[in-house]
């Protein structure tokens, strides 16, 4: 049934009619998609919707927007499409206020009716706003949309107690460019747009959070790091801004916007997150794996805001895990191991060789891993300027293991007890000073095993060598560390074209430089080892570090130089907590990855800080081991970028 509110605030009476009320076609539209009983709500009492251009005479229509969904266009009667939860679902007073995209020309219905899902599966009521396009020409500020989206929270936040709403539980969602109104109205809520009408214009307009599904328009031009001027990013301060959620996919040219704000939040210190998925192009919502990943982090930053609970969040993943459960159906066939024969395990390393930081860290593990050396003979370095270093290991209050003064650089070798063919070698973190062995280095072996997945823990050499770069040394051994596992892959059971990095910090920087310096000799050949491949096939980049440089083009250190090709470089994942002092080294990266059109996956997450490893235990960032296990299984199946098409 189609109901239309007409609010007390509007003609001090409230009324409920029937569908015989003239309502427009993009209601109707909306009614029908939805199959759902929805109320109306118009904005602006009948002759006094503000800012109307008197030259309006084009009726609302239906159209198709470009890529044969139905959108509305001409709207000149803007109205709040107000959808409770299915039966069955218990209300929770939470309210989605969804801005569809269309270009600020037309409203594009197929993402209401997704978020609409969304909401009903959760308990909350989705209100789709049905603001006025095509824009004025009159209107570079887009004013006219931000005052019917002031108008809506405002109603709904009047009339909350008619409709089972709770007055401080309004999210903001848009796309595209409703994802640029909803972030318009998060940040100038409080700008006058037009002359208050009732007693509805004394609420205020702010909502309590703003979701953007890759918002359009932040930038100008779209391709820099400019923001639009008239969304006033000077006023952005965690007391007026409400916390912020954005994703993207890393291809569409959106995301520099994205990018840039999450930049500015970031600086002002307003709660945000910003997910990158790495393809999937512009458009789409739970139609499209894996930008549909992006409803887990938002119910997680949501239930964090108090706005969701916790029951909310795992209806969210349920309805998360049924759809892409649907998309892992339609994959054909299964990847199978590489490798049949069963694992060649070379003698454990003599103990005498085993340095004091060798010897605590294979305590770690029972049994106890392989402990490999990285350069032959006594496997120092000749030409290592801090060749005589002997390894201490400094402590912490903390008690986990961390290593310097390291000279003759290993490997750790951690087999899970059904590896796929997959490796993963792991550059801990240290500042180049020190390595943090356990808890960026041995606890992820354990993690990596979990995923079927040989690690290989890098005990590369530390500290800084004395009148050489900070990485000199520490690339040698990466490089060497890389080259190894792979002319040793079928001992270790793995897949040669299989092999990544993995680093943190300092380690993350490592990881990156691997792949930008693949063709760089850094060190003359030990041995024939040292003719293999030096590329790694994927990276995996936790907070890393030093990617930054002043006085560059694009930001970027010198060394992480664009490869020759968009086909030298690896797929990769980032992450970095929003309050981490290194967050921007992985933003900057990201448009890097952009540029050069690279598979890359990044996301931010509100709170962690720097260095924690596996050891954030249930804040944001702990989250991050999920999205990226998920990435790589992706990598695995190769499913990064297919369209559930039955979803929609």
């Amino acid at each position: 049934m189609l109901r239309t509110f007409f609010s007390l605030s509007l003609l001090t009476l409230f009324a409920f009619t029937t569908a015989s009320f003239a309502e427009s076609p993009g209601e109707q539209k909306l009614h029908e998609l939805l199959q759902r009983d929805v109320v109306v709500i118009p904005l602006w009492p009948e002759g006094a919707v503000p800012n109307q251009p008197s030259d309006k005479t084009t009726a609302e229509s239906i159209e198709n927007s470009k890529n044969g969904k139905p959108a509305i266009a001409n709207v000149a009667a803007p109205s709040v499409i107000l959808v409770p939860p299915p039966e069955g679902v218990q209300a929770t007073g939470t309210t989605i206020v969804f801005a569809p995209g269309g270009g600020y020309g037309r409203l594009s219905l197929p993402n209401a009716v997704d978020v609409c899902n969304w909401a009903g599966a959760v308990g909350a009521h989705c209100a789709v706003l049905k603001y006025r396009v095509p824009r004025a020409a009159d209107d570079p500020g887009h004013q006219i949309p931000l005052a019917d989206a002031q108008r809506a929270v405002r109603l709904l936040r009047s009339d909350a107690h008619e409709f089972g709403l709770d007055a401080d539980k309004i999210i903001m969602v848009g796309s595209s460019a409703g994802g640029h109104l909803a972030f318009n109205l998060a940040n100038n809520h409080d700008q006058p747009t037009y002359k208050p009408l009732d007693a509805a214009d004394r609420q205020s307009a702010r909502p309590d959070a703003a979701l953007l599904l890759y918002p359009a328009y932040l930038t100008q031009p779209t391709a820099s790091l400019n923001a639009d001027p008239h969304l006033h990013l000077d006023r952005l301060s965690p007391e007026r801004t409400p916390p912020i959620f954005m994703t993207v996919t890393r291809p569409d040219k959106f995301t520099w916007g994205a990018v840039n704000t999450m930049l500015q939040l970031r600086q002002s210190e307003v709660p945000a997150e910003l997910h990158v998925y790495p393809e999937g192009g512009h458009g789409g919502c739970l139609d499209k794996y894996p930008l549909m990943e992006f409803i887990r982090p938002a119910a997680r930053f949501l239930k964090d805001q108090s706005l969701f609970t916790e029951a909310m969040e795992q209806e969210s993943n349920a309805l998360l895990d049924r759809l892409e459960s649907t998309f892992l159906a339609t994959v054909i066939g299964k990847p199978q191991s590489t490798k049949s024969d069963p694992p060649k395990r070379p003698a454990l390393a003599n103990d005498s060789e085993w340095t004091a930081g060798d010897e605590k860290l294979a305590a770690l593990r029972t049994p106890p891993p392989e402990v490999i050396a990285l350069w032959p003979g006594d496997g120092k370095r000749k030409d290592d300027p801090a060749i005589e270093l002997v390894e201490e290991l400094p402590q912490r209050p903390d008690g986990l293991v961390r290593i310097t003064n390291v000279s003759r650089p290993t490997m750790h070798v951690w087999r899970p007890e059904q590896p796929d063919g997959r490796a993963v070698i792991i550059f801990p973190g240290g500042a180049y000073n020190a390595l943090a062995a356990q808890h960026e280095g041995t606890d992820i072996a354990r993690w990596l095993n979990g995923l079927g997945i040989t690690a290989f823990v890098t005990k590369y050499r530390v500290p800084r060598r004395k009148d050489l770069d900070k990485h000199a040394v520490a690339l040698q051994d990466a490089q060497r560390a890389i080259r190894l596992v792979r002319s040793r892959a079928g001992e270790f059971d793995i897949d040669p074209d299989q092999i990544g990095v993995l680093g943190f910090s300092a380690g993350g920087n490592l990881a990156t430089l691997t792949v930008h310096q693949s063709d760089f000799e850094s060190y003359p050949p030990a041995d024939p080892i040292d003719q293999v491949d030096v590329a790694p096939n994927f990276a995996i980049l936790i907070y890393p570090a030093y990617l930054t440089a002043d006085g560059t083009g694009n930001g970027l250190d010198p060394l992480v130089k664009p490869l020759k090709s968009r086909d030298d470089y690896p797929p990769v994942y980032l992450a970095v907590a929003a309050d981490d002092r290194f967050a921007p080294d992985s933003l900057h990266y990201l448009l890097h990855l952009h540029q050069t059109n690279v598979p890359g996956e990044l996301h931010v997450y509100a709170s962690g800080g720097h260095g924690k490893g596996l050891r954030e235990i249930g804040g944001p960032f702990a989250q991050w081991t999920r999205s990226c296990a998920r990435w790589l299984e992706d990598l695995k199946r190769g499913t990064t970028q297919v369209i559930v098409a039955e979803n929609q």
